[in-house]
């Protein structure tokens, strides 16, 4: 009994399918050579069809001749009703000739007769015989208009002379009998003369309307459009006749053609099939012969095909001992399997080894991606996702289900981004150089996204939050702002307190003087008055630009601010309410205790009035890693963004004319700078304001 596993081998498959592949051309051949040989039997009875044929085409050409001889009568053909019956008939007869030459199914067509030529002459006599009838019926229709026109002349009398009557309808007469354009031009003039000067005359009993020789007018018009049309007719006869002549000698060349090709077909049939005979033959011998080989030559392929399959299984099984296969054939392509089966042996430990190299490589590249801190997402060239990790998906703020959007989708929200930049199904995108951009979310987080072509056309997209480092430089930005505004106040300050200076020193000088009346002396009052407001002014500038004498010292703030409690709470008002958070063990710091209660008060003002309906205002004391952390809460309208970067620049106030120099925060963040410590102030509209003090320890 056969083995399955050996009907499944090549050492059975391939010479089954050879021998196959043999008993198969064997039997085509057969087959072919049977049919040759009814295929020459056939031939005589075509022959026989043929002739038949031929007796056929003789018949069509005998109607082309009739057709061509029934043609010229045309040009004999006055009478446009004669033209147009004449030109029916010679159409009936194409028709025929037409549905003659087509072939009916099952039926031989003879060879070269049903040719385009004679075709296309028939076509032409039938489009042009149509033409020559509708020609026809239109000088009839003419004829008629001039016959109407005639008979309303006869019956009528719209002309009261009668010699002037009836010689008008002499013309009008020979006019309509006239077949000349020429004959009918010499009589339209002599109308002309004779109606000219009636219509002209200004006598009222020899007048004549225009309306009255209206039929007579018909008369002429119409027999110039009947003779018109006559002349169409006959030179579309004359063309027709030319055309006749064209189809009478192709119909004859065609008719020898016919009895020449039939000849000629049935000798080469003859010749080709004698040869194909002796093709079949020789190329039958040649499979076998062959087949013969081709077996033999698979069986020593086979074995050796099997021996190195086994081996091959062996060293994917992992085993190590696999001696190389044994094969004693000259075949290049087997000799040079075994070579590379040698190789392959060798090098299935390394590849093994820098597969498990690769795969652990692998983990922890994929271990890396998913738990960097940046976001990470690759697009294809059309914008389709390819990977992502999660932290890009939280960055740009999506869910999950965002990883099958394409890049367009992904990043819609960001506002930031033009879509224009970005590929899509059909768009390859604008992007080219890398792309940088800042996205702020309405919680205040800062993510900055990266956007980068790649050599094959994809797209990288990196995130990563920056919320901490845009607030640093925000700060570092207002922070060197606001120190160029205090340099600036400084300078001015020191310019104004010289000139302030000057004007004190001169008033002493006059003070001095004696001889002033009243009115003198109350100038002299004004202007130190004045004198002293402007230092005072100086003063509050030089603390502004930090750069006023301070006195510091060791103070301990929570005790500062237990003694400041009662003046607090009558500063602030009966409407508002003070709450103190003081933490114990607080470090000393080194400050000015006078500059810090002013602050604290000036704090305390502003907190007053950003809450008109009254609230409560919290002082939180507590430790910083740098030293002592104070801030002062307020539960009122609070401030908008761009509010709280200008709050601490001098004459800035968000109260307009309900008071207020804006010189309080700017007061209070001077005296900060100068004891070596920081202010910020973090607010939103509607919810409040905080504003916090650092003191180093």
């Amino acid at each position: 009994m056969i083995s399955r596993p050996f009907l499944s081998s090549i050492a059975f498959r391939l010479p089954f399918a050879i021998a196959f592949i043999c008993v198969l051309v064997f039997s085509l051949a057969t087959v072919t050579v049977y049919g040759l040989q009814q295929a020459r039997e056939e031939m005589a009875a075509y022959g026989l069809q043929a002739f038949s044929s031929l007796a056929k085409a003789s018949l069509v050409s005998r109607q082309v001749s009739d057709l061509v001889s029934s043609a010229p009568f045309l040009m004999n053909a006055t009478s446009p009703y004669r033209v147009s019956s004449e030109s029916r008939s010679v159409v009936a007869q194409v028709d025929a000739l037409l549905l003659t030459m087509q072939p009916k199914i099952n039926e031989a067509t003879v060879k070269g007769f049903a040719g385009t030529g004679i075709v296309e002459l028939l076509e032409t006599i039938r489009t042009q015989t149509m033409t020559l009838a509708g020609d026809a019926e239109a000088a009839q229709q003419h004829k008629a208009e001039a016959a109407a026109a005639l008979g309303e002349i006869a019956t009528g009398s719209r002309i009261a002379d009668p010699d002037f009557r009836r010689q008008l309808n002499d013309i009008v007469q020979s006019a309509s009998n006239s077949d000349s354009l020429f004959q009918l031009g010499e009589l339209r003039r002599r109308y002309v003369a004779e109606t000219s000067p009636r219509l002209e005359r200004a006598a009222p009993d020899a007048r004549i309307s225009p309306s009255e020789l209206m039929p007579y007018e018909s008369v002429f018009d119409a027999q110039t459009r009947y003779l018109l049309e006559m002349f169409s007719i006959r030179a579309a006869v004359a063309r027709l006749h030319s055309v006749s002549r064209d189809l009478s000698h192709a119909t004859e060349t065609q008719s020898e053609a016919v009895a020449r090709g039939l000849n000629e077909d049935l000798v080469s049939t003859s010749d080709a099939l004698s040869r194909l005979l002796v093709i079949v033959a020789f190329a039958s011998l040649l499979v076998l012969v062959m087949a013969i080989f081709s077996i033999r030559s698979v069986m020593r392929v086979s074995r050796g095909i099997v021996a190195l399959s086994t081996g091959m299984n062996a060293l994917a099984e992992g085993r190590k001992d696999v001696e190389t296969p044994s094969y004693n054939g000259t075949e290049t392509e087997l000799v040079r399997l075994l070579e590379a089966f040698r190789a392959f042996r060798e090098s299935v430990e390394r590849v093994t080894r820098l597969r498990r190299t690769a795969e652990a490589a692998a983990r922890t590249i994929r271990s890396t991606f998913r738990s960097m801190n940046e976001g990470i997402a690759l697009f294809d060239p059309r914008g389709r996702p390819i990977t992502m990790n999660r932290r890009v998906i939280e960055l740009v703020g999506r869910s999950g289900s965002a990883r099958k959007l394409p890049l367009r989708s992904f990043v819609a929200h960001l506002q930031e981004i033009d879509p224009a930049l970005l590929p899509a199904e059909n768009d390859v995108g604008l992007l080219h150089d890398r792309s940088v951009l800042r996205h702020r979310s309405q919680a205040g987080k800062v993510t900055e996204v990266s956007l980068s072509r790649q050599p094959d056309g994809g797209i990288v997209l990196l995130a990563r939050d920056i919320t901490d480092m845009d607030r640093q430089e925000a700060e570092a930005a207002k922070v060197q702002r606001l120190d160029g505004i205090m340099r600036m106040t400084h300078q001015v300050s020191h310019e104004v307190g010289n000139m302030i200076g000057i004007i004190t020193g001169s008033l002493g000088l006059l003070e001095r003087e004696t001889g002033f009346n009243d009115r003198q002396k109350r100038h002299i009052t004004r202007i130190r008055k004045a004198a002293d407001r402007g230092r005072s002014l100086a003063g509050s500038m030089l603390s502004i630009g930090s750069q006023q004498p301070i006195n510091p010292g060791a103070v301990e703030i929570g005790a500062v601010l237990r003694g400041m409690a009662d003046v607090l709470e009558i500063a602030i008002g009966e409407k508002c309410r003070l709450t103190l958070e003081i933490a114990e063990d607080l470090p000393t710091v080194l400050i000015d205790a006078a500059l810090f209660e002013q602050s604290i008060l000036n704090l305390c003002l502003n907190a007053a009035a950003a809450m008109p309906a009254g609230g409560t205002i919290l002082i939180r004391c507590s430790r910083s890693e740098a030293g002592v952390s104070l801030s002062v809460t307020d539960d009122g309208v609070g401030m908008t963004s761009e509010a709280i970067d200008k709050a601490f620049e001098p004459y800035f106030t968000t109260r307009g004319s309900e008071g207020g120099a804006g010189l309080g925060l700017a007061v209070v963040y001077g005296f900060v700078r100068q004891s070596g410590g920081d202010a910020r102030i973090a607010s939103l509209p509607g919810k409040g304001t905080v504003v916090e003090l650092l003191f180093p320890a």
